[in-house]
C-alpha cells in the first residue's frame, strides 16, 4: 500500500459519534460564575484628582514664572564685599591692634 491509497482510505473514514466541542464548552461556561465588573471611578474621585492637578500646576507656575530676583540688592551686596572701605577698619585693627583700641583715648602722662 502506498501513501495515495492510505490517504484515500483515511478520507473515506467517518467518526462514529458527532464531534461538537461547542456544546461542551458552553456547558462549562454556564457553570462558572460571571467575572466581577471593573470598579468604575466615581465623580468625586475624578474631581479630586483634577483639583490636585490644578493646584500642582499653579504651584509650578508660581515658582517658575513669578519668581523675581532683587538684582539691585544682590549687586550692592557683591559691591560691599569687594569694597575696600568696608574692610579698612578690620585691616587697621589687624596691623596695629593697640593703636586701634586706644586711638580715641586721651593719654596723659602720669606724674
Amino acid at each position: 500500500m502506498n501513501i495515495e491509497e492510505q490517504l484515500q482510505i483515511l478520507s473515506r473514514q467517518t467518526c462514529p459519534k458527532q464531534v461538537d466541542v461547542v456544546d461542551a464548552v458552553m456547558a462549562q461556561v454556564r457553570q462558572k460564575p460571571y467575572l466581577q465588573p471593573a470598579h468604575r471611578t466615581t465623580l468625586w474621585r475624578t474631581v479630586a484628582l483634577t483639583a490636585v492637578a490644578a493646584v500642582a500646576a499653579l504651584v509650578v507656575l508660581n515658582i517658575g514664572a513669578f519668581r523675581s530676583y532683587d538684582e539691585e540688592g544682590i549687586g550692592s551686596m557683591i559691591a560691599s564685599v569687594s569694597d575696600y572701605d568696608y574692610y579698612s577698619t578690620v585691616e587697621s585693627a589687624a596691623t596695629n591692634p593697640i593703636e586701634y583700641l586706644y586711638e580715641d583715648a586721651i593719654l596723659e602722662p602720669i606724674e
